[in-house]
């Protein structure tokens, strides 16, 4: 079946530290900041308006993920699919579209409450050229803005919502112990060249998201941006390494919220017409080695 989904557009998060998140996102990672009248923050990486909105609050996790589509015809099809197989389709007013900057805009809820958006007309700042403060270039494009990790319970149900109804295709699966002594099967989707917009992972954790990846376009800024984080003191959740199903570079620096971001180069694109389902027993290549997030300290006289 096709997607109507071309990409994942942007995502949004509720934080409770913006400050921190400026200076993780921004003076380490390279993002431009650009905070918006209503006290968000759009997170620029090229020329769309935003590409990941932090919004203030307690959650520190997935607000909701954007998908972008082509055209009005396009999310059109994809409202009576979701709405046909008795999913609730909310159709998002001019106020809502102004807010996302978009033209036209659906919302919905995956089977375990995640939202979802999916939309067309993305706003372009080519009047406002993308500046990082870094000068960092990411890999965006008809690839969107990266990839996102899911935690799930029941991922067979999740599965069949995302590769049956929205057409995602399946790229492979990992089986593994990304945590020694806790095996379990990451499976992996993609809905255009990039290896994976959208990976599930069965992990007893109470967030939504597990992590999302940024990609820039030299090994350099990889290895720019550990050393900042490195420098300043930043977690890093997983060290430098290669992945053995997308092949990125990358390593994952524990954000303010306390969920993992992975920064990385070199992702594998995937060709539909060869591509084949295949299966790994190892996260990754070389590297990637799991360091437990440190404790907080104890209140005094507790």
């Amino acid at each position: 079946m096709k997607s109507e989904i071309a990409a994942l557009g942007y995502l949004g998060l509720e934080v409770s530290d913006l400050a921190s998140w400026k200076n993780f996102a921004s003076d380490m990672l390279g993002l431009q900041w650009c905070p918006r009248e209503d006290g968000s923050v759009d997170l620029r990486m090229d020329r769309y308006a935003t590409r990941v909105r932090l919004h203030e609050g307690p959650a520190d996790d997935l607000a909701y993920a954007g998908w972008e589509v082509r055209d009005a015809d396009e999310l059109a099809r994809l409202t009576a699919r979701l709405s046909d197989a008795g999913h609730p389709v909310e159709e998002g007013d001019a106020e809502a579209c102004t807010d996302r900057r978009v033209a036209g805009l659906i919302r919905f809820a995956d089977p375990e409450g995640n939202r979802h958006e999916a939309f067309y007309g993305p706003l372009q700042r080519t009047n406002d050229p993308f500046v990082s403060p870094l000068g960092v270039a990411f890999n965006t494009g008809a690839q969107g803005l990266g990839h996102i990790v899911l935690s799930c319970r029941d991922k067979a149900s999740m599965m069949a919502f995302f590769v049956d109804l929205l057409g995602f295709r399946l790229s492979d699966h990992i089986l593994t112990e990304v945590v020694p002594g806790r095996p379990l099967e990451l499976s992996f989707m993609r809905c255009n060249g990039r290896h994976h917009s959208l990976a599930l992972a069965p992990v007893p954790i109470p967030k939504k998201i597990v992590h999302l990846m940024v990609e820039v376009k030299s090994i350099d800024d990889v290895g720019r941006a550990m050393a900042r984080c490195e420098g300043q003191g930043t977690h890093l959740t997983f060290t430098l390494g290669r992945h053995s199903n997308d092949e990125m570079l990358s390593f994952y620096p524990l954000t303010p919220s306390g969920f993992d971001l992975e920064y990385g180069w070199g992702g594998l694109e995937v060709d539909d017409e060869t591509w084949h389902v295949v299966t790994h027993h190892t996260n990754s290549a070389w590297g990637h080695r799991y360091q437990r997030p440190p404790r907080p300290a104890k209140a005094e006289g507790a």
